[in-house]
């Protein structure tokens, strides 16, 4: 018999089916000696997730190696069972946690999660009261950032006084804006749905699934524009309407709505629990001094200070592909953020000017302005448990300008050579001179271009006494004008 724990993450598509049993615990297993009890357990599993994330691997390692659960049971009134336990992994098997997964049973000196965290009080087995109608459970993680509320209203008709009514949630982090500091407050919180138990459905496993409410949003940018590299790069920010001229080199990206995007330093939500049917709403608490949500059109991705390094997607150092900045996770490029509000998703534009320098060492530039690139909206909803990957390639084929954006073509275009060679009859050529502003006189006599130069003839040789012909080119009309052809002596 197994208790599963679920993880609704990003694009897992996996869950597990936990299997019943109601079998007692018998003297055998019973750590106080009791008899015909089955005693409440917890426990998880999950496959690793298929989209990279800061918490990654097992349930237990999602979730820190631990989560807090409150649980009471009752019918027209509640009272309490679990009252703020810490459930954490733990390979011992033992009556509470047969399978060797997570435990629950333990004194203050019993650590947990990856600070190890210490329980705050003692925690003793439970067992299934069957002279009850339901138990409700909720649970999230981290422990430490839940604090959950009973009903104490008898004229309340939402909820039966000592039931679960809510839950505050602390420390929720969500990166929106360039950050060269302190990295904001940005811990991974999950919350399960709610469990309800009826009194039939006693002695089988509390099956938690666990949501994390924040998203994942990486943007990468790599450049295979051939004999040249992208020594300075900076990003346009959109404002009413229109691209503005304020330019930064952190990655941004925008959007035409003008409260598109959302952050947060360690905010404070309140999670709302129905019975009904188990589920929960999540919502922020704006009001809180320095809590509030931030609300805007532009979001900061990562910082390239030196242009852009990376030239392939596989680009395997993180800073040369999605730059840097203090509320990234430095092992794989994301960043913690909050899901988009709007119902409706808008598309994602980025603009940008970039520098091009030759790679043969002889310093020439080349200024690209205007380049712009847009992420259709099916693909710009961000949603909690899910995480993006944006990659810009930007190449030759590109659209910004090298010269005056509106007046000149865009795009790159090669500049590419050709060779024309005129034969002449040996022994023969052309003498000229036409170089002149003013009305042109042009010469020729047959024979007097020869290998060292054009020489008139006169005597001997092979221009001897040929005749000399002039011609005068109208200055304004272009005409020919021929003149008398005169003997050369």
């Amino acid at each position: 018999m197994k208790t599963k724990v679920y993880l609704s993450l990003a694009l897992l598509g996996t869950m597990l089916v936990g299997c019943t049993s109601n079998d007692f615990i018998g003297d055998d297993n019973s750590p106080d000696g009791s008899s015909n009890f089955a005693a409440i357990k917890f426990g998880g599993n999950a496959n690793r997730m298929t989209r990279a994330t800061a918490n990654t691997g097992t349930a237990a390692e999602m979730l820190d190696g631990h989560f807090k659960v409150y649980g009471v049971k009752g019918g027209t009134t509640f009272s309490d069972v679990f009252q703020n336990y810490v459930v954490w992994s733990n390979a011992n098997t033992t009556t509470s946690n047969p399978d060797g997964d997570w435990e629950y049973v333990g004194g203050t000196t019993q650590t947990y999660g990856a600070a190890n965290t210490t329980l705050s009080a003692a925690q003793t087995i439970k067992y299934w009261d069957y002279s009850t109608t339901e138990y409700h459970f909720v649970a999230g993680s981290p422990a430490a950032n839940f604090t959950f509320t009973l009903e104490d209203d008898e004229d309340d008709d939402a909820w039966a006084v000592g039931d679960i009514v809510s839950a505050t949630v602390t420390g929720i982090g969500g990166h929106i804006n360039a950050n060269t500091g302190t990295a904001i407050v940005s811990t991974p919180v999950y919350i399960a749905t709610p469990v309800k138990k009826a009194n039939a459905a006693y002695n089988t496993e509390v099956e938690f699934t666990f949501n994390r409410e924040q998203a994942y949003v990486r943007v990468g940018i790599f450049e295979t524009i051939p004999g040249y590299s992208i020594t300075d790069i900076k990003f346009y920010q959109y404002g009413t309407n229109a691209w503005t001229s304020t330019k930064s080199n952190n990655i941004t990206l925008a959007s035409a709505s003008e409260k598109y995007f959302l952050g947060v330093d360690g905010g404070i939500a309140t999670v709302t629990y129905s019975w009904n049917t188990p589920s929960y709403t999540f919502a922020f608490e704006e009001g809180e001094t320095g809590k509030a949500l931030t609300k805007q059109q532009n979001w900061f991705a990562g910082k390239l200070a030196s242009g852009v390094p990376a030239t392939t997607s596989t680009e395997s150092t993180v800073a040369n592909l999605y730059g840097t900045d203090s509320d990234m996770d430095d092992s794989n490029g994301f960043f913690t953020v909050i899901p988009t509000a709007n119902a409706t998703a808008q598309p994602i534009l980025i603009k940008c000017d970039y520098t091009l320098t030759a790679e043969d060492g002889k310093g020439e530039t080349i200024t690209v302005t205007g380049a712009t690139a847009a992420i259709p909206a099916a693909f710009c909803k961000w949603v909690k448990n899910t995480s993006y990957t944006y990659l810009f390639k930007i190449s030759d084929n590109t659209n910004g300008s090298t010269g005056t954006p509106g007046t000149d073509p865009v795009g790159l275009y090669p500049i590419t050579f050709d060779a024309v060679v005129t034969a002449t009859a040996e022994g023969t050529g052309v003498g000229s001179v036409t170089t002149v502003s003013t009305p042109s006189i042009t010469t020729y006599q047959e024979g007097s271009v020869t290998a060292t130069g054009i020489q008139y003839g006169h005597g001997t040789g092979a221009a001897t006494d040929k005749p000399i012909y002039v011609t005068v080119q109208d200055n304004t009309t272009g005409a020919l004008n021929a003149l008398t052809a005169l003997d050369n002596d």
